[in-house]
């Protein structure tokens, strides 16, 4: 069992999308629609206009979001916002959630129903181009991504499904297929949400509602280790400095007497799982 401790005593609503890049840690407060940056212990932040799902370093120094309503750059000096496009622009019940950049540079975000209504979310790509493709449809909550070292596989987490998939990743393209069932996730454990692969292409799973972090081998789905957290709703993971794994968790869906009894739910953690991980990819274009 692998310990956890308060990184910063945040109280955010859901607090998810952690990224560690230029010696800070980022990440968004979904429902505010901020964007979050930790540095030698001051947090600045960024109100990004409205519910912002997911957050990416840019090759020009901005920062790519995935907003409830599309795609925008950040410059986050000035805090100016240019919009790119909105692939979902007909379907305004739903939102974008996780996102995370492939090997070479793309981002990938999906979407879910703002009702959490199954099956009305897509996952996107947006290339160099900053064209946006749908990947898929019938998409439930769009969580977690991941990509193998040796770029051939693709590891994804719809929330509702309790399942970590994989799939055959052709990094050229960008495609993936021959989607399959990587792991079946039991009830006791809650909801799979955002995830990590580390440098030995384990994974790194949060777990909304099951107060805890878990890995699995990267190939067969054994589950290797727990990080134990004191805060229910896990929401997401990143690697950063070392072998440290930053941990966003939620007070989103909490009661009154939940939230008293967890005092520090909608904190970052941050655990020392004695591996590390890759660096974040940044948005190529």
């Amino acid at each position: 069992m692998i310990s956890s401790e308060v990184f910063y005593p945040a109280q955010c609503s859901i607090a998810e999308g952690p990224v560690w890049h230029e010696g800070s840690l980022w990440w968004v407060d979904i429902p505010t629609g901020t964007l979050h940056r930790l540095s030698k212990g001051a947090k600045e932040s960024r109100d990004c206009g409205d519910l912002l799902g997911a957050a990416v370093p840019t090759s020009d120094g901005r920062w790519l979001l995935a907003r409830r309503d599309g795609f925008f750059f950040l410059d986050w000096e000035s805090g100016a916002l240019e919009f790119i496009s909105n692939p979902r622009a007909e379907n305004s019940e739903t939102r974008f959630n996780d996102g995370k950049c492939d090997p070479r540079g793309r981002f990938w975000a999906g979407t879910m129903a703002l009702d959490g209504s199954p099956e009305k979310g897509s996952l996107y790509c947006l290339d160099r181009t900053l064209q946006a493709r749908t990947v898929f449809d019938g998409v439930s909550i769009s969580n977690g991504l991941a990509w193998s070292a040796d770029q051939t596989r693709f590891y994804y987490v719809d929330s509702l499904t309790r399942r970590i998939d994989w799939f055959d990743y052709e990094v050229e393209a960008g495609a993936i297929s021959n989607r399959r069932i990587f792991r079946t996730i039991p009830t006791e454990y809650g909801i799979p949400d955002g995830m990590s692969i580390d440098e030995n292409g384990n994974l790194w799973v949060a777990f909304w509602g099951g107060s805890a972090v878990r890995c699995f081998d990267g190939l067969n789905g054994a589950e290797l280790a727990k990080i134990p957290v004191p805060a229910t709703q896990v929401s997401s993971c990143c690697f950063g400095k070392g072998n440290e794994l930053f941990i966003t968790t939620a007070r989103c869906e909490l009661s009154e007497a939940a939230l008293e009894e967890q005092p520090l739910a909608g904190s970052i953690f941050r655990a020392a799982p004695g591996v590390s991980g890759p660096p974040p990819q940044i948005f190529q274009w």
